[in-house]
């Protein structure tokens, strides 16, 4: 076991034959109305923590947590072929799955890939001095309930569904092309949450420049309305303890801290020189990345100033 549950990163990996087996398992509800795009926004969530560990998939099972009743004829077809066309960029095989009963939609994948050994992303590799990108614009959380509870339209929320549907493989690749040492997808314990999880099992602190930070077009405005999430204030409360304020932010502001993301993007360590190449090429690509911050030497901590 090359990476087990010690450090709370993103998958497993399993050293077999001189070959890093990278395996993980996700699944989430619903994101918007277009099944099809549901299924290809939970598959790319769920192959996300394979690109977090510098890996690529190499096959996948369906995890599917159906209604028995009250769903559309073809909604269910749709959705799995959303997430088969997703796999299919990856490059990734289908062999399968497994389908329970639940009053509650739910859709993901079983995911296994494989990685070189010497080369594993992992949330143990930053290191005092190098500098922090983020692959993707953070606020998803927010921008969905606010969908679910009619006060964003489809033309509102289509911004951040195309982010969501964007598969982290070539912010992987491109990480590791430029010497990225860490790496974490973020998710649903929001940005500082899975960055405290990285600066944890590294033993340093992370410090973020709030102004730095890619949004979502609309959460600032929505926040202020009072649009949250039911996970919001929770991550706020586990990472308390190692949370420190230095920028005097607003709620507003916070809240963006402490949102839960679906399908976000890489929190990447790497060294200085090595970022201006690194967001060339992710722009090339048509990510909206950006440098947000830097490695300091410290207890595990997460500053934002």
């Amino acid at each position: 076991m090359l990476v087990g549950p010690e450090t709370a990163d993103d998958a497993g990996v399993f050293l077999l034959d001189g070959r890093a087996l990278v395996a993980t398992a996700d699944f989430i509800t619903p994101v918007c109305d277009d099944p099809g795009r549901f299924g290809r926004v939970a598959a790319a969530n769920s192959l996300s923590d394979v690109y977090a560990m510098g890996g690529r998939p190499l096959f996948a099972l369906n995890l599917c947590c159906f209604p028995e009743t009250e769903v559309p004829d073809g909604v269910l077809a749709a959705i799995l072929a959303g997430a088969a066309g997703a796999l299919a960029e990856a490059g990734a095989a289908l062999l399968g799955g497994h389908t329970v009963r639940d009053p509650e939609l739910k859709f993901g994948l079983a995911v296994v890939g494989e990685a070189a050994p010497d080369r594993l992303l992992t949330n143990a590799g930053a290191r005092a001095g190098q500098r922090l990108v983020l692959t993707k614009p953070l606020g998803t959380g927010v921008l969905i309930n606010a969908f679910k509870a009619d006060r964003l339209d489809e033309a509102g929320l289509e911004g951040a569904l195309r982010e969501m549907e964007r598969l982290n493989a070539e912010a992987s690749r491109l990480a590791l092309a430029h010497g990225a040492a860490a790496a974490t997808d973020v998710t649903g314990f929001g940005l500082v949450g899975h960055a405290l999880g990285m600066a944890r099992a590294s033993g340093v602190s992370l410090r973020v420049e709030f102004a730095r930070l890619p949004v979502h077009e609309g959460f600032y405005r929505l926040a202020a309305a009072g649009v949250s999430t039911g996970c919001t204030a929770a991550n706020e409360a586990s990472a308390a303890p190692a949370f420190a304020d230095h920028a005097g932010l607003s709620g507003e502001q916070r809240e963006l801290l402490f949102d839960p993301q679906t399908s976000g993007g890489l929190l990447l360590g790497l060294p200085a020189a090595a970022v201006p190449p690194l967001l060339a090429a992710l722009a090339d690509s048509g990510h909206r990345a950006a440098e947000i911050g830097e490695v300091v030497e410290g207890p595990p901590r997460f500053e934002v100033i």
